[in-house]
């Protein structure tokens, strides 16, 4: 039987590669487990989500404020004050969660407690805190936990995501929904319950997969179990629902490089807050409605001045101008140019530091 001449090279082809995957599989038998992850997870079926749970799932923990007991070493779990979730980041212990979650710990006669998947309890060191992003990073001494994938790429509006969390303290539950929206500002928390959900420093995810009581810190996850952001608060609303707030991965692991190497996150504060404009207001710049007394802008920025440019660079808005800020380090100068009635002053401002707790 004669061998058609283009199609020979091609049974060669494949022969040959038969015989060195069989070769390889032969000498590294976990290569095949990792290919075969991989054409399954590329393989998963709309209608199931128990692959990315399943590997999403291990790493997210629950946490628990509690006060502690007589040895002041063990939690008195009658008296918790606080119960949500976390992610666990590297596995080496960093923990991720929500600021808002951990505040009553520094309160006298408090402490932090991990429990993971498997329900073994750790005590946890807060290793820092940022108010503006309302993130914390935890700290526990453990072996053999599981640190979670982060997604490679940017969600998509319409995109499918499960939140994985602890709400009500009932254990670890999974809801679904999509992404709603992206871009969604926040400036952080206004007191130690209330997210403000307006201009700042964040760049939300919205989604309608619902984020209970408890679900603060947990995680947001793609369909392949990679984590896409830390669950950080709702709409709260009687009439209001299917609206819930996530912190974006990559702002998630900017914050956390920070507290892990400076203990906190470092940015510029100028002390002005703008006026609420009508949405409908195309005019550029920012109108600035309050000043605070013991902020740099005091005494330099009057309220009703406008603010057109800073180090020559065009404002539209106060989102570009908290960016522009907030990116800034404290002991920056910057130019300011201002409308103040008809006319335009230059002015320069050296910035402070941003003090990130609440008083």
């Amino acid at each position: 039987m004669k061998i058609n001449k283009k199609i020979f090279p091609i049974i060669v082809s494949a022969i040959t590669g038969l015989i060195a995957g069989t070769v390889i599989l032969f000498i590294y038998p976990s290569t095949g487990k990792k290919i075969g992850d991989l054409i399954y997870s590329n393989g998963i079926s709309v209608e199931s989500y128990s692959y990315a749970v399943a590997k999403a799932a291990p790493s997210v923990v629950n946490i628990y404020v509690a006060e502690l007991n007589d040895d002041y070493i063990t939690p008195n779990t009658s008296k918790i004050t606080s119960s949500a979730s976390g992610v666990i980041l590297n596995d080496n212990g960093v923990i991720v969660t929500n600021y808002h979650v951990v505040t009553s710990a520094s309160e006298p006669g408090h402490g932090v407690w991990v429990q993971t998947r498997d329900g073994k309890i750790f005590n946890a060191l807060v290793i820092g805190t940022d108010r503006r992003t309302d993130i914390a990073v935890l700290k526990i001494n453990a072996k053999d936990i599981k640190a979670i994938s982060t997604a490679k790429y940017d969600v998509k509006v319409g995109d499918v995501v499960l939140a994985i969390g602890n709400p009500n303290n009932l254990g670890q539950t999974v809801t679904h929904g999509i992404i709603s929206a992206l871009a969604r500002s926040g400036s952080g928390l206004l007191t130690k319950d209330i997210m403000n959900i307006r201009q700042g420093v964040q760049e939300l995810i919205q989604t309608d997969a619902p984020i209970n009581n408890g679900n603060s810190g947990g995680a947001l996850v793609n369909t392949r179990g990679d984590l896409v952001g830390i669950n950080t608060a709702s709409f709260n609303s009687e009439n209001t629902y299917g609206i819930g707030f996530s912190v974006p991965v990559k702002m998630v692991m900017q914050v956390v490089n920070e507290i892990l190497t400076h203990g906190k996150v470092e940015r510029g504060y100028l002390g002005i807050s703008d006026v609420d404009t009508n949405p409908l207001d195309n005019s550029e710049g920012v109108t600035v409605g309050f000043i605070d007394p013991h902020g740099p802008a005091q005494g330099i920025i009057e309220v009703g001045d406008v603010i057109k440019k800073v180090d020559d660079k065009n404002i539209k808005d106060v989102k570009e101008l908290i960016s522009l800020i907030s990116s800034s380090k404290p002991g920056a100068t910057l130019k300011f140019e201002l409308l103040r009635g008809k006319e335009t002053l230059i002015r320069n401002i050296t910035l402070i530091e941003d003090q990130s707790s609440i008083e």
